[in-house]
């Protein structure tokens, strides 16, 4: 079913041969497809499971739909190829060569199913098997594991690897007590009652996969009257911690299924985009003296709580929109606890990111931002010297006070303002310092010490 929202932008669709540009929440073009009659293609998206389940493997990045209208099939067939030539949008990826990629197998022989990362090579031998259901593939492994996160900590289905059929053996309930999951609340448990009641067992279990399936098919509205549904009948039943859970859980869905939004473009505008977007970075060049355009830029930053949790991040943008694929975290292992050295932690983070790039020759960035003054930048230098490539990567230091920055070239820092490649510069650093901190709190609350 269709929701309200959609409606409208839906009926205003062609029914004509074009393209569609699938946006993620930044506006980045993840996906480029054809189509015979572009008001049945996108629609479909909305009314049925796709063969790949396009829709639930990008659950949470689509935000927009954009098309272009052709004047015949095969003029949609040159545009889309153009267009996936120039863009290199991630999603399209897997169609054309990479068999790599992981996908979420649910078997429904199994009266306690679990979820299943295998593969998309594996897929192609298995996907004849009607008694398992597949979801994606995912480009990204962080992703899917972000996903299968998700539906771990609200649905509580079971993560352990036992076969179901021991549940149904009374005598193993105390090896299922010292569960975890179970400790913590994270499983619903079957082990302990499937051996005493396994029709109800089995039914509980099974709704919670279904509202599973139904969140992987991107079936958002049935999903959320589903549970809205389940929370009333916990709270007429004065249930109402379970209530509470899902209630929230309601929510958070409510979030991540915001508004798609549907608009007609032309070409130009895509050329325009890309003309946008090199101009800015040339923008950049030139106000910092660089090299070179900066069309891959990489932050690192550091941060450390009393020398306790320290670390360091790496962000990459690529054509000035991030590349969630190249970001990286490093645990700082040259500090004992409580030490803090800002050279020190810089210094490895540094030397650990470029010289695993080099040994295993991937493409290094055109623009190195990092976090400091000129005692940081020349540091930095210093290592891109040892390992021959200062002359590759461009550098600069933006220090976070007083938002000046430093070059190599330059005695006197620049002052950064409101411009659009100021802007870009301050939103790349700040990127590297959320994600710095993030696992800064991770460590610290896992125990871990610098």
């Amino acid at each position: 079913m269709i929701e309200d929202n959609l409606n409208s932008q839906l009926s205003n669709i062609p029914k004509l041969p074009g393209v569609y540009l699938m946006r993620d929440i930044s506006g980045k073009i993840v996906y480029v497809g054809k189509a015979k009659n572009l008001y049945s293609r996108i629609r479909s998206y909305f009314v049925k499971n796709e063969d790949f389940r396009l829709i639930g493997a990008m659950i949470y990045s689509i935000k927009n739909i954009d098309y272009i209208v052709c004047g015949s099939e095969k003029e949609a067939l040159l545009l889309e190829q153009k267009l996936i030539k120039k863009l290199q949008p991630q999603y399209n990826i897997i169609w054309r060569d990479d068999k790599t990629y992981l996908m979420l197998e649910l078997d429904l022989n199994d009266p306690f199913p679990r979820l299943n990362f295998i593969r998309y090579k594996e897929y192609l031998n298995k996907k004849k098997d009607k008694t398992k259901l597949y979801f994606g593939p995912y480009p990204s492994a962080r992703q899917i594991k972000s996903v299968v996160k998700f539906l771990l900590k609200f649905f509580k289905i079971r993560r352990c690897k036992y076969d179901s059929y021991i549940f149904f053996k009374p005598e193993l309930k105390n090896k299922f007590l010292s569960c975890v999951y179970l400790q913590t609340k994270q499983c619903i448990a079957p082990c302990l009652t499937a051996s005493e009641n396994r029709k109800q067992t089995e039914q509980n279990y099974k709704k919670l996969i279904k509202n599973v399936i139904l969140f992987l098919q991107g079936k958002n509205k049935k999903l959320i009257d589903q549970l809205q549904k389940q929370m009333q009948e916990h709270s007429k039943n004065l249930n109402f911690e379970q209530a509470i859970i899902l209630r929230d859980t309601i929510k958070y869905l409510s979030n991540i299924f915001s508004k798609c939004i549907i608009k007609q473009i032309e070409e130009k505008d895509i050329v325009e985009e890309t003309i946008k977007k090199i101009n800015l970075l040339k923008k950049i060049k030139e106000k910092f003296n660089l090299k070179s355009i900066p069309v891959i830029i990489e932050a690192i930053d550091i941060s450390t709580f009393q020398g306790v949790g320290s670390c360091g991040s790496v962000v990459r943008f690529i054509n000035a929109e991030p590349d969630k694929t190249g970001y990286r975290r490093y645990k700082i292992k040259m500090l004992k606890e409580g030490q803090v050295d800002d050279y020190t932690m810089m210094k490895e983070v540094v030397e650990r990111r470029y010289k695993r790039l080099i040994e295993e020759k991937k493409q290094l960035p055109n623009l190195l931002i990092i976090d400091g003054g000129k005692g940081q930048l020349n540091v930095v230098f210093e290592i891109l010297k040892n390992y021959k490539i200062e002359e590759k990567i461009d550098l600069i230091a933006l220090a976070k006070q007083q938002e000046e920055v430093y070059t190599l070239n330059s005695s006197s820092p620049i002052k950064l303002g409101n411009s659009q490649e100021d802007n870009l510069i301050k939103f790349i650093r700040d990127e590297a310092h959320r994600f710095a901190i993030k696992y800064n709190r991770l460590l610290l609350r896992k125990g871990l010490k610098g």
